[in-house]
């Protein structure tokens, strides 16, 4: 899909959807802002004509193992970074799925192209007035504003991450299933993921601080500072999000096992108190003289009875560990 962006004379934005207009490439002007997800071939062609931009540049930031980069090569600048993707989980609906996906940035000095494999909100945080001084000819200034917005939905996304932690360990507070452990391992992954993105934007807003070509206007070196803030911001949380679900799945597994100690405690003193029946009634099952013989049957069921009682008391309290009271010195 294609969407062309414009920022006119009046500083008013058109936006052109190729779902919407048939021949959506003559919409692209000079100064325009064309966005691609998931594009086709036959879209990547054409945009390619139309903004000089190589073809095989604007493939390369559509590879999902495509890491976050920098590139500056005659007339073109290439940026490439994570954005936090979110879907629902096939097996758990409650619960979502979160992965670092490559967004690409590539202008010259005519026209400024983006690529995602995935839709995304950057974009339309950007037109919805998110940001100040939004226009389509400051390539420069609009790389960095959407850096910025891509720092911040990081943090936005860690939100949902600490509702969905929330959500699944109040369910294990009420039951101790599988399922609800396996949820808490696929939030780790999905920590692991955004970790890794927000280590390798961290890189290259790193880079691009340094770098001349984004050091042209005061402004824009400030709103640098606050994407890398914002970044380390997302960074931090993610960190402490790691340790809180790591923690809780290491408390949550020790209660699980003490749950299964104590079954087991359970079952060993019940088939101890059985036991004591079946070794009265193998006693007077010989074929041996025994005292009470005539009335054995009688006398083994109230044998059995008052030592599986006995047998049972001295378990349970030995088993509850109920401390011995200790004599006071005078």
């Amino acid at each position: 899909m294609v969407t062309v962006y414009y920022t006119n004379e009046k500083l008013e934005l058109e936006i052109t959807n190729s779902d919407h207009v048939e021949d959506i490439y003559s919409k692209i002007k000079r100064k325009s802002w064309i966005h691609l997800t998931r594009p086709t071939t036959e879209e990547i062609s054409k945009t390619s004509e139309l903004t000089k931009i190589p073809a095989a540049v604007i493939i390369s930031t559509l590879d999902e193992e495509e890491s976050a980069h920098i590139d500056i090569d005659d007339d073109v600048t290439l940026v490439v970074v994570d954005t936090p993707v979110m879907e629902v989980e096939d097996l758990y609906p409650d619960i979502h799925k979160f992965y670092a996906n490559p967004f690409g940035i590539i202008f010259n000095n005519d026209y400024f192209v983006t690529t995602s494999l995935k839709a995304s909100s950057i974009e339309k945080d950007l037109t919805s007035r998110w940001m100040k001084n939004f226009a389509t000819n400051k390539h420069i200034k609009l790389t960095i504003q959407i850096l910025y917005r891509n720092a911040a939905r990081f943090v936005n996304i860690l939100k949902f991450v600490d509702r969905d932690s929330e959500l699944i360990q109040n369910r294990l507070h009420e039951s101790m299933n599988n399922k609800e452990l396996f949820e808490l391992m696929s939030l780790g992954k999905s920590l692991v993921y955004l970790s890794t993105g927000l280590n390798a934007n961290q890189i290259v807003l790193e880079r691009i601080k340094r770098h001349e070509a984004f050091k042209k206007y005061p402004e824009d070196l400030d709103l640098i500072e606050d994407a890398i803030i914002e970044n380390r911001q997302a960074m931090e949380m993610c960190s402490i999000h790691r340790d809180i679900l790591n923690g809780a799945m290491d408390a949550f597994a020790s209660v699980i096992n003490n749950n299964i100690n104590t079954v087991m405690k359970t079952l060993t003193v019940v088939t101890m108190v059985l036991t004591i029946p079946t070794l009265v009634a193998s006693f007077f099952g010989m074929n041996y003289d025994l005292p009470f013989q005539e009335n054995g049957f009688v006398i083994a069921i109230i044998l059995s009875v008052i030592l599986s009682i006995i047998g049972a008391f001295v378990l349970i309290r030995y088993t509850k560990g109920t401390p011995i009271k200790r004599k006071r010195r005078k």
